[in-house]
C-alpha cells in the first residue's frame, strides 16, 4: 500500500495534497502550518517515490497510480495537486468524481515535454537526456532538477536548501524515479478537455517548468476552470510564501 499521513484538525475540511516528481510529502513542510486549524490534512507519497519507494506497480502508469491511490485518500475532499501531482489529482476527480469537491493545480501542465502543437513544455531532446542521465546519475540528475525548481527565484538559495533537505529524509530508489518520471512524457490536454470537476490552476509566473505563458492556452482546453498567477513565485514559490498558496486553498474551499 502506499505511505500516508494525516494531519491538522481531524474534525476539519478534508484536504489531500500530492507532490510532483522525485519529491515526497515532506514538501508539503511550510504549509501545514499555515492550514492545521482548518483542514484536515492527507498526505500520500506516491508509487516509487518517497516511503513509498518500494511501492512499484506494474505497469507503472497514470491508471495504475490512479487506483493506487483509492485507499489512502478520504471519501470526499479538495485536492491539492503540485507540478506532476496536479496531472495526478486531475486524473483522480476524471475516475472517480464523487470523492473530489474541488481541484487545485500548482505549477502543473497538461504537457510537461514540449510538441509540435504545444511549445510550454521542455525540449523532446532536454528531456530525453534527462532521462539518460537519470539511469546513471540519480543524484546528480535530481541536483539539476531541483536547480530548473527554483530558477529565477529571488530566495532560489534558501529554496534550494530547503530541498535539498527534502530529498534527504527518503532516500529514492532510482527505479521508482525512473518509472514516474516516465508519467511527464504523457499529453494530458484531454483530462483539461474532458475536467468536470471545480477546477483552479495556479501558474507561477518565474516557473520554467510549468510556464505562466500557457494561461489562455489552459483556458481554451478548460473554459469553466478559473486560471490564477502567483506573483514573483518560482514552481516551488510555496515553500517560502506559504501563505500565499494557504490563502488560495481557503478562497476555494
Amino acid at each position: 500500500m502506499l505511505y500516508s499521513e494525516q494531519h491538522g484538525n481531524p474534525e476539519g475540511k478534508p484536504l489531500v495534497l500530492i507532490h510532483g516528481w522525485g519529491m515526497h510529502s515532506g514538501i508539503w513542510q511550510t504549509l501545514i502550518p499555515e492550514l492545521e486549524a482548518d483542514y484536515r490534512i492527507t498526505l500520500i507519497d506516491l508509487p516509487g517515490l518517497g516511503q513509498s519507494a518500494n511501492f512499484l506497480p506494474q505497469p507503472y502508469d497514470l491508471d495504475a497510480v490512479i487506483r493506487s491511490l483509492v485507499e489512502a485518500a478520504p471519501e470526499s475532499a479538495l485536492w491539492l495537486g503540485w507540478s506532476l501531482g496536479g496531472i495526478i489529482a486531475m486524473a483522480f476527480a476524471q475516475h472517480y468524481p464523487e470523492r473530489v469537491s474541488g481541484l487545485i493545480t500548482l505549477g502543473s501542465s497538461p504537457c510537461f515535454v514540449e510538441r509540435s502543437d504545444w511549445s510550454y513544455g521542455m525540449d523532446e531532446t532536454i528531456y530525453r537526456q534527462f532521462e539518460n542521465d537519470l539511469a546513471g546519475f540519480p543524484a546528480k540528475t535530481l541536483q539539476r532538477f531541483n536547480m530548473l525548481q527554483v530558477k529565477g527565484s529571488a530566495v532560489a538559495r534558501s529554496d534550494l536548501k530547503i530541498l535539498k533537505k527534502i530529498i534527504s529524509e527518503v532516500d529514492p530508489t532510482t527505479q521508482g524515479l525512473i518509472d514516474s518520471l516516465s508519467l511527464l512524457r504523457g499529453d494530458y490536454r484531454d483530462l483539461y478537455r474532458n475536467s468536470q470537476a471545480t477546477s483552479l490552476h495556479l501558474l507561477c509566473e518565474l516557473d520554467t517548468l510549468a510556464p505562466a505563458a500557457m494561461a489562455d492556452a489552459l483556458n481554451q482546453l478548460q473554459p469553466t476552470a478559473q486560471v490564477q498567477l502567483l506573483a514573483g513565485q518560482s514552481h516551488v514559490g510555496f515553500l517560502s510564501e506559504p501563505t500565499v498558496l494557504a490563502d488560495k486553498i481557503r478562497i476555494q474551499y
